[in-house]
């Protein structure tokens, strides 16, 4: 929502205490994982660590309903109670859901339907049914170029760089996010590649439930490494995935200054094309 409605990456904003009381009086304080540092962060910076504080602020600034509004746009259907707290996993949504919502980033802002079965063929390779769902656009190109570009520092050196050194990936444009919901209930992990989405969630089927610490509670420590796994058996595996070592498009005439490797590969810097990614 935010970089949607214009503000930059590199927006800064301090790593300390947030408070909001609602009409009724309660009041909301979010914390972070780690100890706040008290010093100015970008957005950027902020979401790759996985700053709560970082994260309230901005939902705080750009309004529960505005947040809301894009994640439906991006395949979120849920119901969202539209609090602040929202951007800190309060409203549950489902794995699929979750996967269709980082799916629109890497298709360059399209929203495909969730498709299981594309198409069927007959012994003679007649095809006898086929399903091309038509995409919707949820988010400008550019937008979705943004975001892709800011959960790329989530990998590199944030929450999620265990993907990169544990797995061997380095070769690979990889961006992606760890995520952890209310009181470490659940935890997720979701992995962007040009040809290849997908996300995992651990968690228990009973809200009542939850991981008896906030270590084990981290999507970094657990969800993360059913992704990687999975990530390099498709690698290996070329007849279920096709796996390069491509780079996320760069939109026409967009800005340069937001890609996080200043020398990219000279034939995706000008790239036309924005189409589906498997997921």
């Amino acid at each position: 929502a935010a970089i949607d409605n214009g503000w930059s990456p590199y927006y800064t904003l301090p790593d300390d205490s947030v408070s909001y009381i609602d009409a009724q009086g309660n009041e909301w304080r979010p914390e972070n994982t780690e100890a706040m540092t008290g010093q100015m962060m970008t957005l950027r910076e902020g979401l790759a660590k996985s700053k709560n504080t970082i994260t309230a602020q901005l939902m705080l600034e750009m309004g529960p309903a505005q947040v809301a509004f894009y994640a439906r746009r991006m395949g979120i259907e849920s119901p969202l109670l539209e609090v602040p707290s929202l951007a800190l996993g309060t409203s549950n949504v489902t794995l699929l859901e979750l996967t269709t919502a980082y799916s629109t980033f890497a298709n360059g802002g399209l929203l495909y339907k969730p498709t299981l079965i594309t198409r069927i063929e007959d012994k003679n390779g007649n095809t006898l049914y086929e399903d091309a769902p038509t995409p919707k656009e949820a988010l400008s190109e550019a937008t979705a170029y943004t975001m892709v570009d800011m959960l790329r520092a989530v990998i590199q050196y944030g929450t999620g760089q265990r993907i990169n050194g544990q797995y061997g990936l380095r070769k690979f444009d990889l961006a992606g996010k760890t995520g952890t919901t209310q009181n470490s209930a659940d935890n997720w992990f979701m992995l962007m590649h040009p040809d290849l989405v997908m996300g995992s969630w651990v968690g228990f089927n009973d809200p009542r439930f939850s991981f008896k610490s906030d270590w084990w509670g981290q999507g970094a420590h657990t969800a993360l490494h059913i992704v990687g796994d999975f990530f390099t058996r498709a690698i290996a595996d070329e007849d279920a995935f096709i796996v390069e070592e491509s780079r996320f498009p760069l939109p026409v005439l967009f800005g340069a200054n937001l890609e996080s490797d200043p020398n990219p590969p000279a034939d995706s810097v000008r790239s036309k094309r924005r189409g589906r990614v498997a997921w």
